[in-house]
């Protein structure tokens, strides 16, 4: 999946970082959010491998936790505009340009 990218070790709470330093291009594995019915959520690959070191060292902007519990946070969400149908229970993703 990852086998150009060089581990990086751990950064904060983020526990699967690469060093990129010194490529001038990668190519990285595509990510999605998958809901129930089948319903996808494709992430570009800016709204989940963040840098954050500014040396090169960039990081899945994933965090495991011990609960049942998920957060789309909003690296995840930026270019998405979200849509809330409440009467209908039903959530929608779109691009957008903010």
């Amino acid at each position: 999946m990852t086998g150009e990218m060089r581990r990086g070790g751990e950064f904060s709470i983020l526990d699967t970082c690469y060093d990129l330093s010194g490529l001038n291009s990668v190519k990285v594995p595509t990510v999605s959010f998958r809901f129930s019915g089948g319903k996808k959520l494709p992430l570009r690959a800016e709204n989940y491998l963040m840098p954050v070191d500014g040396r090169g060292k960039f990081c899945l902007a994933f965090a495991g936790t011990e609960e049942s519990l998920s957060i789309i946070g909003n690296i995840q969400q930026q270019g998405t505009r979200v849509t809330f149908d409440l009467a209908n229970k039903k959530i929608g993703f779109s691009p957008n340009k903010c």
